[in-house]
């Protein structure tokens, strides 16, 4: 058996590695890549998103929880789904709770508005929905029915691109929430190509379940199709989102600081996947010393970790603190 299957399971065996100067593989190779070999940790880092979000008023917990797992995989570090997805959220919850309580008032007023002016410009879109539409006549607008409407639908965008990177923010960066806010603002406005790449993939998605619905209009295509929304959804768009404005955020927000500070916070570095360069005093306490060789000296054990210090890293929970 050993000669049947030596060669197909020896690890001990050199394989061709990976080539020095090998060309990138491209972004959209690498993503899918990710989300295949996470799927499973993701389709549970959805479920905990789910229950989480089951209050509703509760969703800005929902999002950071998820946001630091998806921020992980989308700079191939690894997170202990569960273990990473509560700690994130009992450190930012006092600021993760408002957050959420805000985004869900305003996005209910930007949809509210866009709906009133909507339907009362165009009283027969009244009947996509279901309603009678006999007799109803359409408002005389003015310009300043325009204008709000106008705002209202730019306001809806803006604030959706924003709500790409308020999680990020809360997770990442040490930031009050009126600094959080101002900067998703900046990133909405900056990163135009950015957020337009995301809203058009996560459109194309909708429209390919509402397209199964549409195509066998039955209950249990109806019923399957949300089943693997609500179990898929969330975050594969957490992690498509992470994927695409990380690059955008780094270049403005962390690639300036470490500039300033070259010295700073080198592990938070290596957390975030950034590249860093050891000193030379750090490649020399990196070599392992047995210290029972020495004279003089007791022998000593090497610690050992528990689950839950292996999980920090080996750091306490106030040094296990990756924000900037």
């Amino acid at each position: 058996m050993a000669g049947l299957f030596g060669g197909l399971f020896n690890y001990d065996k050199e394989g061709p590695g990976i080539e020095k100067d090998a060309p990138k593989k491209r972004a959209p190779i690498v993503f899918f890549e990710i989300y295949g070999r996470k799927f499973w940790d993701l389709f549970v880092a959805n479920l905990l998103f789910l229950l989480m979000n089951l209050p509703i008023v509760t969703r800005g917990l929902a999002d950071v929880g998820l946001c630091k797992i998806t921020r992980n995989y989308a700079r191939e570090k690894h997170a202990f789904v569960t273990h990473d997805f509560f700690k994130t959220i009992k450190k930012n919850w006092r600021q993760a709770l408002p957050i959420g309580i805000i985004n869900l008032l305003v996005t209910a007023v930007l949809i509210y508005n866009a709906f009133y002016y909507l339907l009362g410009l165009a009283p027969e879109l009244w009947g996509v929905f279901g309603f009678d539409t006999t007799g109803l006549m359409p408002m005389q607008p003015g310009v300043i029915d325009y204008v709000v409407m106008a705002v209202t639908v730019f306001g809806y965008l803006t604030f959706t691109w924003m709500k790409y990177y308020i999680p990020m923010m809360v997770v990442t960066f040490k930031l009050d929430t009126k600094t959080v806010y101002m900067n998703a603002f900046k990133f909405a406005v900056a990163g135009v190509k950015q957020n337009l790449l995301i809203s058009v993939i996560l459109i194309a998605l909708y429209a390919v379940a509402a397209a199964l619905m549409l195509a066998i209009p039955s209950m249990l295509m109806i019923t399957l199709v949300a089943i693997a929304c609500a179990l898929l959804l969330p975050s594969l768009r957490s992690l498509l989102i992470q994927f695409i404005i990380f690059p955008l955020v780094k270049k403005t927000m962390i690639d300036p600081y470490y500039a300033m500070h070259p010295d700073a916070d080198k592990q938070l570095r290596r957390d975030l996947n950034l590249d860093v360069e050891e000193t030379a005093a750090e490649k020399q306490e990196s070599v392992f010393e047995d210290k029972r060789l020495l004279p003089k000296e007791d022998p000593t054990v090497p610690r050992q970790y528990s689950e839950g210090e292996l999980r920090k890293g080996g750091r306490s929970d106030d040094d296990d603190d990756d924000t900037i």
